[in-house]
């Protein structure tokens, strides 16, 4: 299940050149809060989805109905309603501009990797590229473009402390490894431990950003 996760934490953390004054944990976040919403609509029936061992390669979800937090048109509205509390709490134009862009993101990617579920509006047509049906194709493209992630972030910040300059890759060496061994791992047998599972690491990864983040700034730019 790790595929779920890696991708959109790259495009997060490419953002830090265009957002220097956004925090960590909110450019790991913000790709992520369709996904924050996902699991509590289907815990509360809003939502549909199961595990279908072997249905994708690279993924055993079949998402049957999610019309609120995946659909197009839903993702425009929770990209504006995240950059307004971001931008009322910050006071960051520029970063809210960014924030929004990274929720909307994510029905990008997802339309890439899935197979077609994506709607454009809720009850509309659905589409998705099937990138999971590729194992090979899965694995290759997300651990691109986290390293690539991985690398931008690292240069556009610099380490005052030990969880800047060592929780940093011990954050960013678990998320690698943990998409990978998700991937190849056994699927959990119903939905609702991968529900439980999607919010205790995602509280986990947040708290560690914090740390990682006050020990992180944004890099001094180079004299003229």
């Amino acid at each position: 299940m790790g595929a779920m996760f890696l991708g959109h934490f790259a495009v997060g953390l490419a953002a830090r050149p265009l957002a220097p004054r956004v925090p960590l944990p909110v450019l790991l976040l913000a790709p992520l809060v369709m996904d924050v919403a996902w699991p509590v609509l289907v815990a509360v029936g809003v939502e549909r989805a199961r595990i279908e061992p072997g249905h994708l390669a690279a993924s055993p979800l079949v998402l049957e109905h999610m019309p609120y937090s995946h659909s197009l048109v839903a993702g425009l509205g929770w990209a504006l309603a995240t950059a307004l509390i971001y931008g009322a709490l910050a006071r960051d134009r520029r970063g809210a501009i960014v924030v929004a862009a990274l929720v909307l993101s994510h029905w990008l990617l997802d339309w890439i990797t899935h197979e077609p579920d994506m709607p454009l509006v809720p009850g509309g047509g659905r589409y998705g590229l099937g990138l999971w049906r590729s194992l090979p194709g899965t694995l290759v493209t997300e651990l691109v473009m986290f390293a690539a992630g991985a690398w931008l972030y690292t240069r556009a910040t610099r380490a005052t402390g030990p969880w800047g300059r060592y929780g940093w890759p011990a954050l960013g060496g678990v998320l690698a490894l943990g998409f990978v061994g998700g991937t190849f791992g056994k699927p959990p047998e119903a939905i609702e431990p991968l529900l439980v599972t999607m919010g205790l690491t995602m509280a986990l990864v947040i708290g560690v950003a914090i740390a990682v983040d006050r020990q992180r700034p944004p890099r001094p730019p180079d004299p003229a």
